[in-house]
């Protein structure tokens, strides 16, 4: 009986290292396929297959091409990663964190050891939590980078075979489509200021659609309630 309690922390040890060293692989495994000159040519082909018809425009326009193609990616991604949160669940986790670190600053400021000796003797379920709340947070962070690193290799693919060059952006009219590197000529500079604002807007009409939802429920429930009582 005494070993249990053991036992079972070393195994509540274990799983948050485990998966860490997990997705720290996936990740490690992604870079490479992104930095990988070759393997990044034959994925971006294999995307182009699909994306080149649809939103290719015959190589004429390669800067809606990218914005379409951007559109598509971040409602996808951020739908993904919007469904897999727990948005409640994560506020309540970070709220609790900010709370904690808060008193621990407070009991320091005011030299309160007795005080602070309990809250560190707390700090192992705070460090708990905070495991709790990475892997909540890196879950879709997978799925999204996997969207993206497959997005960016049909970038490098497309631009090119595209019949223009040149594009007209509002601090360079002649911007230079470059191809020398994956990071090269602004490309993603270029992927990166279209996916801000879309990120945002998406996440934000998920949370409305699904808050929203959720408000009436509670106020149905409380209605409930009350014509009970």
């Amino acid at each position: 009986m005494a070993g249990a309690p053991t036992g079972g922390t070393g195994t509540e040890q274990a799983a948050p290292k485990s998966s860490g060293m997990t997705w720290m692989f996936i990740f490690l495994f992604m870079m490479v396929i992104m930095f990988s000159g070759n393997t990044r040519q034959i994925l971006g082909d294999a995307i182009g297959v699909v994306l080149n018809p649809v939103i290719g425009f015959h190589g004429t326009n390669p800067i809606w091409s990218i914005f379409v193609g951007t559109v598509i990616i971040v409602s996808i991604s951020q739908s993904i990663r919007h469904f897999m949160t727990n948005w409640i669940k994560l506020a309540k986790s970070q709220a609790y964190m900010k709370a904690f670190n808060k008193e621990i600053s407070e009991a320091r400021k005011s030299q309160n050891q007795q005080r602070l000796q309990k809250l560190m003797e707390l700090q192992k379920d705070m460090m708990s939590k905070q495991m709790e709340i990475q892997g909540m947070t890196m879950k879709p962070t997978i799925f999204t980078m996997v969207l993206f690193i497959a997005f960016i290799t049909w970038i490098y693919t497309f631009v090119t075979v595209t019949a223009v060059d040149r594009i007209a952006i509002p601090w360079n009219p002649e911007y230079v489509l470059e191809v020398g590197s994956l990071f090269s000529g602004g490309v993603l500079f270029i992927y990166i200021l279209f996916t801000i604002p879309l990120s945002q807007m998406v996440v934000n009409i998920w949370k409305y659609i699904t808050f929203t939802r959720r408000l009436k429920v509670l106020d149905a429930e409380e209605a409930m309630g009350d014509l009970t009582i």
